[in-house]
């Protein structure tokens, strides 16, 4: 019994009566969908009145789509009461939530089933199922993935195929164009690949503009370079396509829709076809629906790619590849409206302008006007300026109909106005106004200044291209020339060392790299980079920061080592010299535009300048001992010099910012002492005693000083950029610890070192942190100080000291490293905060911690809301150290508030706020967590109270899934709850629900379960064959994965016999029971079954056998007789046989024929086994003309075929030997004279027969044409004449007998019009009109005659006689008093002849007078016996052919007149139509027969006598 649920308006458990179950019976009846592909079912045969069955009205569409992307399918279902709509798969289930969503929009009342993320796996076939108590609708959809990517699992068939040289499927499909996301760094001046695929694509007229626009201006260089490519390209494109052409560029259809056109041929139909946009795979639809934005269709060679819902990011360059290889590229540009049209008034039958400026050039804009687009014609002007911005409608001529709104459309963007037409008022009433020569409307602006702008904008981004380019060339041209006096420099120094230095150029900027460990780094001014070289002897190679975007790098040196680059402060660069002492020669940075390069020296090693900082340059001195005089830039109109040396060292001078000196102190023990002051304070290097020496660099009023050290290592102090200072620390090792200033958010680090020591870093300006470089030793490089925010901090040694920290300049700090022999190094000599204060949120009762760290041991105070704070009350204070704590044991509200902590000038502060964490009441909570359950298609409702609260955030999950306000989910948010609503629920909506109330203190969570009731899934296959005999059947099946939210209760097995339509319910099982056995089954027939699982909410979908089961074994029959060949032609062979004699007691149903060809051995089955023949003959009509079969028959029963009958004899296809005939031949032709003539006969004879042609038993003329074909022969007369009217004789004649047969063929015209017309009026109210016979009646024996008449009451003309072939007519009723005409036409059968009139005949004219001689009129009488007028003619008509034959008879009284053929009265006889109509007897044959020939007899008879004529009827064959 099937139980049906009736659905109510539903919500959560409680909320709504509980389901209704009846019972009914299902019976499947198939209904005929006006959607194709819909399959319905409907359960009843005759629907309730206002009740459906459930129809797609819309049904989804095949999806082919990319790995990743988001896949959906849409469908709308109509149907009474409201169909339940589910989903499934062919090949796995789509109960997982996170991989299926099914959802209901009931505003657009479309179902749809989404897979975010579409994986590889889940393409399949997919079904839609909607369903309601009266039926089912069932369409299926196809999803196809396109994967991306490299896969796991597809790693040994990639291999295999790397391993048979296929690499076009290993490597991964990409664009020619890279993503703008993976598109690398561009070098300044280079060409967007772009350019090129837009050129061969391209007209050859659009090859300036797309050199103008992406500023190319050498034309020879780029057409020689791009024949070049384009015949590579086409070798490409040959392996995949031939014939391509007809390339059109994207644009806007009227429709909205953007779409662009090429046709080729593909050598391989299965070739993919790929589209991309700026270089990314995009997904596309071959149908042309609304569910993908992109849609490829195939019309013949044509392939058009579309896009539906343009928006501004479909933009882009797009591409059409097949398989790996680009055929076409096109631009899609969006343009706006700078200026946008107006509303126009205009007075009647004046022109109105609408114009308008847009941002990019454009040849034609779509004008729309009233929802109709508008072209050039006699009623619009379309104007568009040179610059191709301005573009104009001119609606001409205003009338009162043209008003309405106007709109431009430019891609996606448009504008529109109204146009208003005002009636003319001054205008005279009923006449048209003169057109008036005046203009209304336009913007109202200066269009033309706004073009100009515009275009100079886009003039100079062109020539911004065209520059970048340039500076690349002239750049790429210097630095080849360039590379000259560096290698003569390198190969120049030191010749005994031997060291290698690599130098690499990358565009406009050089880097030097080496094979060994890297030196240290100064700081950089600006983004550039700052690094420093390698050293092979352990020391370390500075490298300045520069103050742009250039980059600054030490020099090669021959022992290993790299020379120190100064920071150059402009674009310029500034390089270090190689020495052959293995000393290095150090550059200052340059700060302008110059350069500042090291002078030669006598010992082959350059002198090192630094940087000017303005116009002034700096260059070094000359020294005798080989040593060199360095030079720091200076910074403005002052200099700075190197002093000179006695020892071969060199003293350096530091780049003045300002007009004040920096100078290096003098050395006697070869150090040197190097100063940089960038202001207007001095820095000097201090004197060392053991050769080491002190650098300073200051860059503000403070000064920055290097300290003495003893053990022969040096104290370096970076520059502080504020008001703090940075010194850096002495060491015990002998090594020393650098600190740099950095000057931009760049990183600057130091490189590791072979003999332990380190690589100084510079600082960054900004946030970012500058760190020391690693060692061998396990030391790290020391850091430079930060200019901002940014902490700088030394790294560790070997032996246990910490490197130093350059000093910060900023706010923060910078702090030294600790050591073995101080328990803290110094960090710039004043104290700082680590770390300070926060505002932070405790929970009362709770204890809460605040903590403050300094760089120093020292003293502080506490505060809360400007009040000192002491230990006690529930409060402690304690140190540690450099570490201050606040501690407050349990948390109350007067807690709350501003705490500050203050230690001499500095200090911090911070807020704390006491409260509570969310609570929920219990009973609240132990309510909300009671499952809700719902059916499908109902609401579920959750609703939870809260205490108010500020700051509360109320959140709603999902099993873990936060869930948001909209499409089916509603989120009510009230001060004391908050309520969620899920409509329309599904199955997969089943999971835990859960609320989260989260504030500053902490968050709460109440979790539930949703359940939600459904029709179970379909029991689980396949379905098994436990048991098949000749008298039954049992088949076993598993339960359902999905049981629907409540247990299966039975299952219900269906049963379907081959060859039939109807599935028969056979009953049901408990749900315990998972088998069946079928005992009414009938031996050797097959059956299908279904079975469905039921639950309290409905039936399941059913699961099908996949091959029909047979009850018992096979048992086929014996052999039938063999096949006999009854008759054979060209295109049928007709063959019969008898039955098996042995049909082992199964009745045969059919049989199957096979044929075989001759010379082959194959058989080839003419019908299916499950169409089987009925009968013992069969019609063979699949044979080929001349070629010979034998064919065999088998027997088929419920088992299927058996065995085969012998064959039978050959037999060949072709007609038999038979006698010449002719096929429904016409034997009558009426041609006009002049015209062609044309007989056509088609017979049947085998062998072909001979074909002759006469002509009245005569040979044809030459100039006659005869054209035979097969089954047909054609006689023609090209230009036909009377004389060709006779009767022309078809003869056929081959070897079995001959046939004949005649043709009538008449050739005639128009007939000529009669002679003069006669009136002669011989008795009282009658007239006879008699004329002079046409010209033409002795040749045309067809030829007769028809009178109209007209008097001057009616004056109309009327026929009153018709098919005379006499030439008399008496008119009757003629009145006194009344003018009459005649007038008398020869007709024949090419038509009616001119008229020829007769005179008028009236009351005083041609009246016959009448003599009475004394007598009185009434004495006078009129009758008089019958007489023949005009006797009858001689007819010979052909058989088959019509007659008419007539005469005309007199008398009064009227005779009677009788017809007689062979003395037999034919009056009554129904083959005759005879007529008598005022004297003209006529008699009319349809189809002439044989027996209608013999003598024909008309006879009239009136009271004063008789009259009668007679003629013979002779019929041809």
């Amino acid at each position: 019994m099937f139980k049906r649920t009736k659905v109510t308006d539903g919500t959560a458990t409680g909320q709504g009566p509980d389901a209704e179950n009846w019972d009914g019976k299902e019976v499947g009846f198939r209904k005929k969908s006006k959607v194709p592909g819909v399959m319905i079912t409907q359960y009843i045969e005759k629907l309730p009145e206002g009740k459906s069955h459930p129809d797609f009205t819309r049904k989804p569409i095949a999806l082919t789509i990319q790995e990743g992307k988001f896949a959906f399918f849409k469908a709308i279902v109509t149907g009474d009461p409201k169909p339940t709509v589910v989903w499934s798969r062919n090949n796995g289930d789509v109960s997982d939530p996170a991989r299926y969503q099914s959802k209901y929009d009931p505003n657009s009342n479309e179902h749809t089933f989404e897979m975010p993320h579409v994986k590889p796996d889940q393409a399949d076939t997919y079904k839609c199922f909607a369903k309601n108590e009266y039926g089912q609708a069932m369409v299926t959809v196809v999803l196809n993935v396109i994967e991306v990517g490299f896969k796991m699992t597809k790693a040994p068939q990639q291999q295999a195929e790397v391993a048979n040289c296929n690499f076009k499927k290993v490597l991964k499909r990409r664009s020619k164009v890279v993503p703008k996301a993976e598109e690398p760094e561009k070098k300044e001046g280079e060409i967007d690949p772009k350019f090129w695929e837009l050129l061969m694509s391209a007209d050859k007229k659009d090859y300036e503009r797309i050199c103008a626009e992406f500023g190319v201006t050498d034309f020879r260089w780029m057409l020689k370079k791009l024949n070049e490519m384009k015949r590579e390209r086409e070798e490409e494109q040959a392996e995949f396509v031939k014939n391509l052409s007809d390339l059109k560029p994207i644009h806007i259809n009227a429709d909205g829709t953007a779409s662009f056109e090429l046709e080729f041929d593909l050598l391989d139909p299965s070739s993919s076809i790929y589209l991309y946009k700026d270089g990314e795979m995009i997904p596309y639809t071959k149908e042309l629906g609304d569910k993908m934005k992109h849609c490829l269709r195939k019309v013949g060679r044509k392939y058009i790619f579309s896009m539906r819902d343009l928006m501004p990011e479909d933009a882009g360059f797009y591409q059409l590849d097949v398989e790996d290889v680009n055929m076409f590229s096109t631009d899609f540009k969006m343009v706006d409206f700078l200026v946008k049209i107006q509303e126009v008034k205009a007075m009647e039958r004046e022109d109105a302008v609408f114009e308008c400026v847009i941002s990019a050039p454009l040849s034609k804009l779509m004008w729309f006007g009233k929802n109709m687009p508008l072209e050039q014609g006699d009623k619009y002007d379309i104007e568009v300026s040179e610059d191709k911005l301005i573009h104009r409608l001119v609606v001409k001529d205003c009338m009162v109909v043209d008003k309405g709104i106007y709109a431009a459309c430019a891609g996606i963007k448009s504008c529109n106005a109204w146009l208003v037409v005002e009636a003319d008022k001054g205008a005279p009433k009923g006449k048209k106004t003169a057109r008036k020569t005046t203009r209304a409307g336009g913007s109202g602006t200066d269009l033309q200044k706004v073009a100009q702008e515009q275009q100079q904008i886009l003039d100079k981004e062109r020539e911004e291209r065209k520059e970048k380019i340039k500076a690349a060339r002239e750049a790429a041209a210097e630095a080849a020339a360039a590379e000259e006096p560096e290698k003569t420099a390198d190969s120049g120094a030191g010749k005994d060392k031997g060291a290698a230095v690599k130098v690499e150029r990358i565009d406009k900027t050089s880097v030097a790299a080496t094979t060994t460990v890297a030196g240290d780094s100064g700081s950089g001014h600006s983004a550039g980079k700052a690094s420093g070289g390698a050293k092979q002897d352990g020391s370390h190679a500075d490298a300045g920061g520069g103050h742009s975007a250039g980059k600054a790098s030490g020099g090669a040196r021959k022992d290993g080592s790299i020379a120190d680059a100064g920071g150059g402060h402009s674009a310029g660069k500034a390089s270090g010299g190689a020495k052959q002492d293995g000393s290095h020669a150090d550059a200052g940075g340059g700060h302008s535009a110059g350069k500042a390069s090291g002078g030669a020296k006598q010992d082959g090693s350059p002198a090192d300048a630094g940087g000017g900082h303005s116009a002034g340059k700096a260059s070094g001195g000359a020294k005798q001992d080989g040593s060199h005089a360095d030079a720091g830039g200076g910074h403005s109109a002052g200099k700075a010099s190197g002093g000179a040396k006695q020892d071969g060292s060199h003293a350096d001078a530091g780049g003045g910012h300002s007009a004040g000196k920096a100078s290096g102190g003098a050395k006697q023990d070869g150090s040197h002492a190097d100063a940089g002051g960038h202001s207007a304070g001095k820095a000097s290097g201090g004197a060392k005693q053991d050769g080491s020496h002190a650098d300073a660099g200051g860059h503000s009023a403070g000064k920055a000083s290097g300290g003495a050290k003893q053990d022969g290592s040096h104290a370096d102090a970076g520059g502080g950029h504020s008001a703090g200072k940075a010194s850096g620390g002495a060491k015990q090792d002998g090594s020393h610890a650098d600190a740099g200033g950095g000057h931009s958010a760049g990183k600057a680090s130091g490189g590791a070192k072979q003999d332990g020591s380190h690589a100084d870093a510079g600082g960054g300006h900004s946030a970012e942190e500058a760190s020391g470089g690693s060692r061998q030793d396990g030391s790290l490089a020391d850091a430079g100080g930060g200019h901002s925010a940014g902490k700088a901090s030394g790294g560790a040694k070997q032996d246990g000291s910490l490197a130093d920290a350059g000093g910060g300049h900023s706010a923060e700090e910078a702090s030294g490293g600790a050591r073995q022999d101080e328990p803290l190094a110094d960090a710039g000599g004043e104290p700082g905060i680590t770390s300070g204060l926060s505002d932070i949120h405790a929970i009362r009762g709770q204890p809460a911690e605040l903590t403050v760290k300094m760089n120093t041991d020292c003293d502080g105070a506490w505060f809360k809301d400007g009040e000192p704070l002491k230990s006690g009350g529930g409060i402690s204070i304690t140190k540690d150290a450099n570490i201050h704590k606040l501690t407050i044991h349990s948390c109350r509200d007067t807690d709350s508030g501003l705490l500050r902590f203050v230690s001499g000038d500095l200090s911090t502060e911070g807020r704390i706020t006491v409260g509570d964490v969310p609570e929920f009441d219990e009973d609240d909570l132990h309510k909300f967590s009671k499952p809700v359950i719902v059916r499908v298609g109902q609401n579920a409702a959750f609703k939870m109270p809260f205490q108010p609260q500020e700051s509360l955030t109320v959140s709603w999950f999902k099993d873990g899934t936060e869930l948001k306000d909209g499409g089916g989910v509603k989120i009510v948010r009230e001060p004391n709850h908050s309520r969620l609503l899920l409509r329309d629920c599904l199955r997969s909506d089943s999971g835990e629900i859960k609320i989260q109330l989260k504030n500053p203190f902490g968050a709460v969570e109440a979790t539930s379960q949703l359940i939600v009731l459904d029709r179970p899934g379909p029991p689980e296959g396949p379905v098994e064959t436990v048991e098949t005999t000749s008298s039954v059947i049992e088949i076993k099946w598993n339960p359902p994965k999905d049981d629907g939210g409540s247990a299966v209760t039975n299952y219900i097995i269906e049963r379907q016999e081959r060859g039939h339509s109807l599935w028969t319910k056979l009953g049901d099982v408990s749900a315990e029971k998972t088998s069946f056995r079928d005992r009414n089954v009938t031996h050797g027939k097959k059956y299908s079954y279904r079975i469905y699982a039921e639950n309290p909410q409905g039936l399941s979908d059913s699961l099908e056998t996949a091959d029909s089961i047979m009850a018992g074994i096979m048992i086929l029959s014996g052999p039938p007789g063999k096949p006999k060949v009854v008759s054979t032609s060209k295109t049928c062979i007709n063959l019969t046989w008898t039955p098996p004699e042995d049909d082992k007691g199964v009745p045969i149903i059919g049989y199957q024929v096979e044929k075989r060809k001759k010379d082959t051995n194959q058989w080839l089955a003419l019908n299916a086994i499950n169409e089987p023949i009925e009968d013992v003959n069969y019609a063979v009509k699949d044979v080929t003309e001349g070629a010979e079969y034998e064919f065999r028959v088998s027997a088929i029963n419920e088992s299927g075929a058996g065995d085969a009958s012998p064959p039978s004899a050959m037999a060949c296809a072709k007609n038999p030997n038979m006698r010449p005939c002719f096929k429904d031949p016409e034997d009558f032709l009426v041609v006009r004279a002049g015209n062609s003539v044309r007989v056509k006969i088609s017979y049947e004879a085998e062998p072909p027969p001979h074909i002759t042609w006469l002509k009245d038993d005569e040979p044809i003329a030459p100039w006659i044409n005869v054209i035979n074909t097969e089954g047909m022969s054609q006689l023609v007369i090209p230009s036909s004449k009377r004389s060709d009217s006779a009767i022309y004789t078809i003869k056929a004649k081959n070897s079995v007998g001959e046939a004949f047969f005649d043709v009538e063929v008449r050739v005639t015209d128009e007939p000529k019009c009669p002679g003069p017309v006669e009136l002669e009026q011989t008795v009282y109210g009658k007239v006879a009109v008699s004329w002079v016979p046409s010209p033409d009646q002795e040749l045309d024996d067809r030829l007769y005659y028809v009178v109209s008449q007209h008097d001057s009451n009616t004056r109309m003309w009327k026929t009153v006689a018709d098919r005379l072939f006499a030439n008399t007519y008496t008119a009757h009723n003629i009145l006194p008093g009344i003018e009459y005409h005649f007038r008398v036409y020869a007709k024949n059968d090419m038509g009616l002849s001119d008229p020829s009139q007769s005179p008028t005949w009236g009351a005083n004219s041609n009246r016959v007078p009448i003599s009475s001689n004394g007598v009185s009129s009434m004495e006078i009488s009129f009758e008089r016996p019958p007489s023949i007028l005009v006797p009858l003619k001689v007819h010979t008509p052909p058989k088959g052919y019509q007659l008419y034959m007539t005469c005309a008879v007199r008398g009064c009284p009227t005779p009677n007149v009788s017809w007689y053929l062979n003395n037999t009265c034919i009056n009554s006889d129904k083959n005759y139509y005879i007529t008598n109509s005022c004297g003209v007897c006529s008699m009319y044959i349809l189809r002439v027969r044989e027996n209608d020939g013999g003598e024909y007899r008309v006879v009239a008879v009136n009271s004063l006598g008789k009259a009668e004529c007679s003629t013979k009827l002779t019929v041809r064959d």
